[in-house]
């Protein structure tokens, strides 16, 4: 595990377990600070990422000072997990979206004996619009841990987590502290027992959006561009199965739901949407080979247009190689002294007579040699064979196989890979469509559950 080596040595059984378990599966945490962290003051860490035990594990070990992480039980699942939250005191609570009184007052306790306090995001009430419960919840806790007679200033700070969501992808997690924000008295002048500040939670909100790791705007719209055109495209395939359907996709665009759940993931799981950029890169790279492909073959000539056509020069194409390697045996020699004597040389100072005479020579040199060696080893009827399948093999070899049959036969091998390229793009933009079709779901089921 990677941590910064400010981060000072904990104590207990449960932390050097988790470290060992993190180096052995060679996880490694890289801490980025957008400045100091105040040891001094109470602090609470709002993270932008949805919460999750293992995400929790991390932020408690990677924080630079005592951390306790308020966390829905739900998420800690068994005696081990139960073990490692009671080892790094987490404040646990029932539900997930509303965090109860009892958990509330135990963060504020903390706050006001100088500790510190880790507090996730979630979706707010309206899915998208308005403060968010990451943000209210800070306010609450803050708010109260600020309120007198025994209240003390709060430091806030925005956290941002990026966990990849393949480890094939990445084996990094990064963590980034921002620098703090303004106390929650700075935002509204009065009672700090007055727990409504929408000013701070606006600021709040504001200062959370900025996350680190998430894409930028323009590289926003390329890939909300890429989701359009893969949708699209498996509205066109679905469509074209059915005989009788009229309809095309000209005009149809994204949903709102869609647009919203990237606009939301972007904000609070930047990594989601690095692997989705990634499985479309992929899907994308695919469709150009593919079409690459396909143009290659549909020009490669009229012998590859029809069935009969392609037959006959897979069979030329199989019986063909023995007699081309045939060639190629007698004619290695002949092509290794041409090269050696610059023959095949385009900037040669030779003129072309010259440089024809010197290929003849040397050919025919080498065809008497050989004709002798075999009349010498196998008796001159064999050699009476041998010698007139030089000329035909070389004019075979370099005429006709390698000039005409081995560009066609490049161009069918191409053409048997395209069937199956093209299953492997349906595989993966069927994948993609059944995970979007599932996340948009519990998207929406979870943004219209009353709460």
């Amino acid at each position: 595990m990677d941590i910064d080596p400010v981060i000072p040595s904990r104590r207990g059984l449960g932390r050097r377990l988790i470290r060992w378990w993190l180096a052995l599966t060679k996880r490694k945490i890289r801490t980025l600070q957008a400045g100091d962290i105040m040891a001094t003051i109470p602090a609470v860490f709002v993270v932008t990422h949805p919460p999750g035990f293992f995400q929790a594990v991390v932020l408690s070990m990677a924080i630079d000072r005592p951390a306790r992480c308020l966390l829905p039980k739900s998420f800690v699942r068994g005696p081990l997990a139960a073990y490692f939250a009671r080892q790094l005191g987490m404040i646990l609570y029932d539900g997930e979206e509303v965090v109860s009184e009892a958990a509330q007052q135990e963060a504020v306790d903390v706050l006001r004996s100088g500790g510190a306090v880790i507090v996730f995001a979630d979706l707010d009430e309206a899915g998208q619009s308005g403060p968010g419960t990451m943000a209210r919840t800070a306010a609450l806790v803050v708010g109260r841990a600020e309120a007198p007679p025994a209240g003390r200033r709060v430091a806030v700070y925005p956290v941002h987590f990026f966990l990849p969501e393949s480890t094939a992808q990445s084996r990094e997690i990064l963590i980034y502290i921002d620098s703090v924000t303004a106390s929650r008295k700075d935002w509204r002048a009065g009672s700090a027992s007055e727990l409504d500040t929408p000013d701070f939670i606006r600021a709040l909100e504001s200062r959370f959006q900025e996350n680190t790791f998430q894409l930028r705007p323009a590289d926003l719209n390329y890939f909300l561009t890429d989701l359009e055109e893969i949708l699209q495209s498996g509205l066109q395939e679905d469509w074209a199965s059915r005989p009788e359907w009229k309809q095309g996709t000209e005009g149809f665009v994204l949903s709102r739901w869609v647009t919203d759940w990237v606009n939301q993931t972007n904000y609070t799981k930047p990594a989601r949407l690095v692997a989705w950029r990634k499985s479309l890169d992929d899907y994308g790279r695919l469709q150009k080979q593919c079409a690459l492909r396909e143009l290659e073959v549909d020009g490669g000539g009229a012998s590859l247009g029809s069935g009969g056509q392609r037959a006959v020069l897979w069979f030329e194409t199989v019986l063909g190689l023995p007699i081309a390697l045939y060639g190629l045996l007698n004619h290695l020699m002949i092509g290794l002294v041409l090269f050696l004597a610059g023959s095949f040389n385009r900037k040669s100072s030779r003129a072309p007579s010259a440089e024809l005479k010197i290929r003849v020579g040397v050919t025919l040199g080498f065809y008497a040699l050989q004709i002798f060696l075999v009349a010498h080893w196998r008796g001159r009827v064999a050699a009476g064979y041998y010698a007139p399948t030089l000329p035909l093999s070389g004019w075979y070899l370099w005429r006709r196989y390698a000039g005409l049959v081995r560009p066609q036969a490049r161009l069918l091998f191409i053409a048997l890979t395209i069937p199956a390229l093209k299953r492997k793009i349906r595989r993966i933009r069927h994948r993609l469509l059944t995970q979007l079709d599932q996340t948009l779901s519990s998207y929406e089921d979870k943004v219209s559950a009353p709460r």
